[in-house]
C-alpha cells in the first residue's frame, strides 16, 4: 500500500483536508508551516542542469526534515518534438547535486509516453541508469471521449519496466481531470472519471505496483474550465477515503476502551501517557477507529495517529490536540466541534443520507462535508473547506472576517443553496433577503450600495462595507467561477 499521497497543484489546506500527506510546495516558509504527519514534495520546474536558478531554489530547503524530495520537472521531452529538449545528463546533474547536498532527499519526474495509446514506449527516455533519479511517475490516463481502456495502465507499466525502470521506482499517477479542451493522442478529449472508474484505475495500479513510495493525483486545479479534483466534491470524498485507508506513514496500534463502547485499531502497542481529559473511549498512539456501541454521549480521545471518530450524540466530545495526526469525525446527528480540538475533517456517516444534519466547525481549519439532505454548514473560522454534497444547503458565515478566514465552498449551487450572512459581521446589510442593489458581479463594487461582490472569473466572494467608497473589500469565501450567483443566493440574519 502507498505510504504517501500527493495531489499535483493542491493548496496545502485542501490537500490535507482530503487526506493527502505529501504536499505540493515550493518555498521554505510554506514547508515549515506543515503540520506533523505531512511532508513536502518541492516542485522545481528545472531541467537545464545545475544552474544558479536551480541552486537558488534548492539551497533554502537543504536539510529540512519536512522535505521528502524534489519534483525536478513535469514530462521532460527527450526529443524536442513536443517541448524544449531535455537531456538525461542535465537531469542526472540535478539529481546528483541534490543527493550529495541533501542525503536522504528523493528526486522525481513524470515521464512522457513516446509511444501510443495502444503501444506505450519509454525507451531512449529517462531511467535510473542515465539520470540517477529515484522515482518516475507514469500517467496513462485511460478515460477519454474516444475510448475508456484501463489496460492502458498495464501497457504503460510493462513498457516502463522494459525501458529499465524497476517497479520500485514507479509512481502511479491517477487521472483526476477531464474537459478543458485538452486533446489526447487518440483524438477527442479527456473525461473526468467517475468514482467507479477511479476505483478501477486504482485497482489496476494496485495489481501492477502494489507498494509505491507514494501515489499521485493529477490534478487539483482547473484550467480552461476543466473538471478536476479541486472542484469535484464527490472525487474529493473518494480520495479522502482512499488516502486515509491506505496511508501507513504512522504506526497503527491496538486501541482500548472502557464501559459499553468500543475503540478499535490495528497492531499492538502501549497507549501513551494521558495528555488530555479522561475519556471513556480511548485510542492509542496509532491510527484508531473510535466507534461507540450506543447512542449515548461519550468523550473520546485518540491521542496520536490518524484517528476516525463516530459520533451518535450531539453531546459527545472529541478530544484531539494539535500535531497528533490527521483526524476525522463522522456523525449521524447534527454536531459542532468543541473549541481547540484539532480535527481535520467533519462529515456525515452516510454521504447519500437525506436526513438534515447540521455541521459546525471550530476556529481551526477543517473540511466540513454534508450529506444529500438539506444541511446547515457553519465555518467556525480558520479558512475551512465546505462541501454540501447535495440537497438544499445553507452555508453560514458568522465569524470575524480576515485573510486567514476565507472559506472555500466546493459545490455551491445558486439554484438550490444559500449563503447566510450574520448582520453582526456584515454590518450595514438589512436582515432578510439580500437586496438586489447590494449585490454586484465584478472585480469590485461599482457604486455605494454594492456590499457583496462576486468575481465570476476567480470565484472570489467579497464584502465591501461602503461599496465604492474608500474602505477595502474583504474576501470571505471562494466559490467555483462562472456561477449564476445573484442577490437571491444570500440571506442576512
Amino acid at each position: 500500500m502507498a505510504t504517501m499521497h500527493y495531489a499535483y497543484g493542491a493548496p496545502a489546506s485542501g490537500a490535507i483536508a482530503d487526506g493527502f500527506n505529501l504536499i505540493d510546495l515550493q518555498y521554505a516558509s510554506s514547508v515549515n508551516a506543515l503540520p506533523n504527519g505531512t511532508k513536502a514534495l518541492i516542485y522545481l520546474n528545472e531541467s537545464s542542469g545545475v544552474t544558479q536558478s536551480f541552486i537558488d531554489k534548492v539551497t533554502p530547503l537543504l536539510g529540512n526534515s519536512k522535505v521528502f524530495g524534489f519534483y525536478l520537472t513535469d514530462e521532460p521531452d527527450p526529443t524536442g518534438k513536443y517541448h524544449t529538449q531535455v537531456s538525461a545528463a542535465n537531469l542526472k546533474a540535478e539529481s546528483d547535486w541534490i543527493h550529495s547536498h541533501f542525503p536522504g532527499a528523493k528526486t522525481f519526474i513524470t515521464l512522457m509516453d513516446m509511444g501510443s495509446f495502444t503501444a506505450s514506449d519509454y525507451t531512449n527516455t529517462y531511467n535510473p541508469a542515465n539520470t540517477g533519479i529515484d522515482y518516475y511517475g507514469l500517467d496513462p490516463y485511460p478515460v477519454r471521449s474516444t475510448a475508456v481502456d484501463f489496460n492502458y495502465i498495464d501497457r504503460a507499466v510493462a513498457a516502463a519496466e522494459k525501458a529499465g525502470i524497476p517497479q520500485s521506482a514507479i509512481i502511479p499517477v491517477f487521472q483526476t481531470f477531464g474537459g478543458g479542451g485538452w486533446s489526447t493522442n487518440t483524438g477527442g478529449s479527456y473525461v473526468m472519471p467517475t468514482t467507479a472508474q477511479e476505483q478501477t484505475i486504482m485497482d489496476h495500479w494496485a495489481k501492477l505496483v502494489p507498494s509505491p513510495a507514494f501515489d499521485m493525483a493529477y490534478k487539483w486545479s482547473s484550467q480552461n474550465g476543466e473538471t478536476s479534483l479541486g472542484n469535484t466534491s464527490s472525487m474529493q470524498a473518494f480520495f479522502l477515503d482512499h488516502n486515509t485507508h491506505t496511508s501507513t506513514s504512522t504506526s497503527t496500534n491496538t486501541g482500548t476502551s472502557t464501559g459499553s463502547s468500543t475503540g478499535t485499531s490495528t497492531g499492538t502497542t502501549t497507549p501513551p501517557p494521558v495528555t488530555a481529559p479522561i475519556a471513556d473511549i480511548k485510542g492509542t498512539s496509532g491510527n484508531d477507529v473510535l466507534r461507540p456501541a450506543d447512542n449515548a454521549a461519550h468523550t473520546m480521545a485518540g491521542y496520536g495517529g490518524n484517528d476516525d471518530y463516530y459520533v451518535n450524540n450531539a453531546a459527545s466530545k472529541v478530544v484531539e490536540v494539535a500535531g497528533q495526526g490527521q483526524d476525522r469525525v463522522w456523525t449521524s446527528v447534527s454536531y459542532a466541534l468543541a473549541a481547540g480540538q484539532s480535527i481535520e475533517v467533519l462529515g456525515t456517516q452516510k454521504d447519500a443520507g437525506t436526513t438534515a444534519i447540521n455541521l459546525t466547525g471550530n476556529e481551526l481549519r477543517q473540511h466540513i462535508i454534508g450529506n444529500a439532505g438539506d444541511n446547515v454548514i457553519k465555518s467556525g473560522g480558520g479558512g475551512d473547506w465546505l462541501t454540501g454534497n447535495g440537497g438544499h444547503d445553507t452555508f453560514v458565515f458568522n465569524t470575524a472576517l480576515g485573510k486567514s478566514n476565507v472559506a472555500t465552498v466546493t459545490d455551491f449551487s445558486p439554484s438550490v443553496d444559500k449563503i447566510q450572512l450574520d448582520d453582526a459581521i456584515f454590518k450595514g446589510l438589512s436582515v432578510g433577503a439580500l437586496a438586489s442593489s447590494a449585490f454586484h458581479t465584478g472585480t469590485a463594487a461599482h457604486d455605494s450600495t454594492d456590499h457583496i461582490v462576486y468575481n465570476s472569473t476567480t470565484g472570489a466572494l467579497y464584502f465591501d462595507s461602503d461599496g465604492a467608497g474608500g474602505a477595502a473589500q474583504i474576501q470571505f469565501a471562494a466559490l467555483s467561477p462562472h456561477l449564476a450567483v445573484t442577490a437571491s443566493s444570500f440571506a442576512v440574519v
